[in-house]
């Protein structure tokens, strides 16, 4: 009797030392797999600015090239007809001035498209009932442009200097990769004259025109994101 007891508690306790070794087993020893990710981002930075310049290619007055001659040697009658200052522009030998002005700055962190159009018209330069005459010389950089003998790029005619300066100035589809600086890639500043010791005579026939020829320059620039 005294040895089934002995037996039934060797029996609890190595039951109560099985359940303590799982259960220490389950505190100490078990399968473990864990992952973690994190990440942020900025905004990237754009920072484009474009400027552009034309309304002030002309003037209705402008001042004396010769040392001496004080005041405006230009004026246009018109320049106050309406009571508005600054009303009608006008051109004539010894004037010059900038046709139009395209700066862009900025360093994208996008890949950028520039695009730029432009468009001349010289109307009216005809004298002699059909001969076409146009002393104006146009700038770009350090070439000049013109119909007239002696400049860098001598247009056949007009309408052919016209595509030649819309040409030179007409961009688009660029691609330029990011991070580009843009000050380096598009700019431009044409410049115009008319020269005062030139072809007088054909000089004086436009002046005496019933319709007074006219330069008419427009232009558009613009810098977008490439997706």
């Amino acid at each position: 009797m005294k040895k089934n007891r002995m037996m039934r508690l060797a029996s609890a306790l190595l039951v109560a030392v099985l359940l303590t070794t799982c259960a220490i087993s389950g505190t100490f020893a078990k399968y473990v797999t864990t992952a973690s990710a994190s990440d942020s981002a900025r905004v990237a930075k754009w920072g484009v600015t474009v400027t552009a310049s034309a309304d002030d290619a002309f003037t209705p007055t402008y001042a004396s090239n010769t040392t001496g001659v004080s005041g405006n040697t230009v004026v246009s009658a018109d320049e106050n007809a309406d009571g508005v200052a600054n009303d009608d522009d006008v051109l004539a030998p010894g004037t010059s001035g900038h046709l139009g002005q395209v700066t862009m700055t900025g360093t994208p962190e996008v890949m950028v498209d520039v695009a730029v159009t432009a468009d001349l018209e010289l109307s009216g330069w005809v004298i002699d009932g059909s001969t076409e005459y146009c002393p104006v010389v146009f700038t770009i950089g350090t070439e000049t442009y013109g119909t007239i003998a002696g400049v860098d790029h001598q247009s056949t005619d007009i309408a052919d200097l016209e595509a030649d300066i819309e040409a030179l100035l007409n961009n688009t589809g660029d691609n330029i990769p990011a991070n580009t600086n843009l000050a380096s890639t598009y700019n431009f500043d044409i410049e115009w004259a008319w020269a005062f010791d030139g072809d007088d005579v054909s000089d004086t026939k436009l002046g005496n025109l019933a319709t007074a020829p006219t330069i008419e320059f427009t232009y558009s620039a613009s810098v977008t994101q490439v997706d």
